[in-house]
């Protein structure tokens, strides 16, 4: 059995600006005989220097501050001090409720609540220092310190034997901040695949800084995409990309750039999906969709509004003893290079950028084929390129698609021609990738012999 530890109160250190629910907490203390000092941080830190021994403060003080207090003048020390001395220390408003109630029998506070409220104080406290450390140095710094606060807790890991918990930065936008129509709670593995599909989407939305006028459909599966498609309509855009590989799409995340309306919720209505995405929902859309109550449902309007923010800071991911931290990867080609006899019609060229721009998301070795308006087949995470360039044909064939007359984008430079010859097999008419192997020529030469048309971008799109 837990025994809480309690320490009684026995004054109260005002250094806030008095909300009416600030003032009933401290009428009621001041009611209980505890001494109410309404002070200012220049004479608090005055004490501070003056205190015997650096020991200010104690047990049986509670300092009050506003929100921001940490940020001001003085207001870091005083915070630092405060919890290092022992003090409770309450900062804002939002747990004034919690200890009011508590202190009601004694004035005492537990153990338990002088830990949650110090462990509060040290996040602001912190959260600002490392804001103020950035602001001291250039990109890729020496010293890198970053603060998080818990979301919620998730059902479980990658695995349902690993326990996870989703955090936020201050401030902090992404994922958390959509607003969830209906379902269960998100698990890791939702998280991850529709933080893929909503980078496509902002992705895609754009074309050198112009909205695309096409509607956008995603399906993302295992942070894959497995259907990529555009339409005059939302029902067009679902159903191509569906169709470029539907039995993988069963159980995925599917994002819309455009709100859901009744007549794809009817689409959608009996498919097992476990994640949507949209920039609203029409009344009787939601109506349908949440006739599956565990069907998550997320309106990213917001996120979609704000996605610069999104791409703030820079992106990282832990290894043993450490971190790995890189910008993203948001670079999209101003130019390439027509390496070939021939040069992309029109067609191709729209076909080429849309492909390149998927290509971007398919786990490396990638390599998909394209229309201008759907991506036909995706070869991903294979470890030879050819192997890619087989198995997206492979599966648009398994799917009753036409990879004849498609166009070809992977992620980086064909080391071999056996690559580009095998695109060529499967009916592709134009190739974009990146170039700078030490094989160029001998791949444009089979290029050329093919009458194909290659584009160099001199830009690789990794992703592991």
């Amino acid at each position: 059995m837990t025994i809480k530890v309690f320490m009684q109160i026995r004054q109260v250190v005002v250094l806030a600006d008095e909300s009416s629910e600030v003032n009933d907490f401290l009428l009621d203390l001041e009611q209980r005989g505890l001494e109410i000092q309404r002070s200012d941080p220049a004479k608090i830190l005055s004490e501070i220097v003056a205190a015997e021994g650096g020991k200010w403060g104690g047990p049986d003080r509670l300092i009050l501050c506003d929100q921001n207090f940490d940020s001001k003048p003085f207001g870091s020390v005083i915070v630092r001090e405060a919890v290092k001395n022992g003090c409770g220390v309450l900062i804002g408003s939002n747990l004034v409720g919690k200890v009011g109630q508590e202190m009601k029998a004694d004035v005492s506070l537990s153990e338990e609540t002088r830990k949650e409220l110090a462990s509060e104080a040290m996040y602001k406290y912190i959260s600002n220092e490392a804001e103020r450390l950035s602001t001291l140095q250039g990109n890729c710094p020496r010293y890198l310190v970053s603060t998080y606060e818990k979301v919620q807790d998730l059902r479980y890991g990658e695995n349902w034997h690993q326990k996870a918990s989703l955090y936020q930065k201050p401030n902090g936008l992404g994922l958390h901040r959509a607003e969830k129509l209906c379902g269960k709670e998100m698990s890791y593995n939702n998280v991850v695949d529709s933080e893929a599909t909503l980078e496509m989407l902002i992705d895609l939305m754009e074309y050198d800084g112009m909205r695309e006028d096409r509607t956008l459909a995603v399906i993302v599966k295992h942070a894959n995409p497995c259907g990529v498609a555009y339409g005059q309509n939302e029902v067009e855009a679902y159903g191509r990309a569906l169709a470029t590989d539907p039995k993988s799409a069963f159980g995925g995340v599917i994002g819309f750039s455009e709100p859901v309306e009744a007549e794809l919720a009817e689409k959608m209505r009996d498919h097992f999906i476990e994640v949507l995405l949209a920039p609203g929902y029409d009344p009787e859309a939601l109506e349908i969709l949440r006739e599956k109550p565990n069907r998550r449902i997320l309106d990213v309007s917001e996120l979609l509004v704000r996605r610069d923010r999104l791409y703030e800071g820079r992106q990282s991911r832990s290894v043993f003893g450490g971190l790995l931290v890189q910008d993203y990867d948001t670079e999209d080609i101003l130019e390439w290079k027509v390496v070939t006899e021939r040069g992309p019609t029109p067609t191709e060229t729209m076909a080429l950028r849309f492909a390149w721009k998927v290509t971007k998301y398919v786990k490396s070795n990638a390599l998909v084929y394209a229309t201008a308006n759907q991506i036909i087949g995706i070869g991903s995470g294979q470890v030879s390129r050819v192997d890619s360039a087989r198995f997206g044909a492979e599966k648009a064939e398994e799917h009753g698609l036409e990879t004849k007359g498609t166009v070809a984008a992977t992620d980086s430079f064909f080391p071999f021609r056996d690559g580009l010859d095998r695109t060529f097999e499967a009916g592709a008419t134009a190739v974009v990738h990146p170039g700078g192997s030490i094989r160029d020529g001998e791949v444009i030469e089979a290029a050329n012999e093919h009458g194909m048309a290659m584009v160099f971008t001199g830009m690789r799109h990794f992703r592991h």
